[in-house]
């Protein structure tokens, strides 16, 4: 397995994250969420992190009603997203980040304003 010293797989795997999260608030007014809307293929990883990232939202709270099928044809049972609703945690989740995520780059604007700004500027407003 390759190891990386960066955080890009931290980001991918928070935007993932955000986007099962996100899919299954915008699927609330759905009787059953399309399998193809919520697979690791639509994400574009595998089966197993999707899995996983699916049972630590589950363990988080986040979501409910995650169940497997349980092929015996299948080396590893397979996830049923059929059933998967967002809970009121799970979109506490996505407020919350939206929020962080908004703040976040108002300040990365406010950099650049600063910076064009120059130094003197700056110094000038703190006194």
């Amino acid at each position: 397995m390759k190891e990386t010293s960066d955080n890009k797989g931290m980001k991918t795997s928070y935007g993932i994250i955000w986007r099962i999260l996100n899919t299954l608030d915008l699927a609330m007014d759905l009787k059953e969420l399309p399998a193809k809307e919520l697979s690791a293929e639509k994400f574009k990883i595998t089966e197993t992190r999707f899995q996983r990232y699916l049972e630590m939202l589950q363990k988080a709270g986040y979501i409910d009603g995650l169940e497997y099928d349980d092929d015996l044809d299948m080396e590893e049972p397979a996830v049923n997203v059929s059933n998967l609703s967002i809970t009121l945690e799970g979109i506490e989740f996505l407020i919350t980040n939206s929020t962080m995520n908004k703040i976040a780059q108002v300040a990365k604007n406010l950099g650049y304003i600063v910076a064009e700004a120059g130094a003197d500027a700056i110094t000038a407003l703190i006194k």
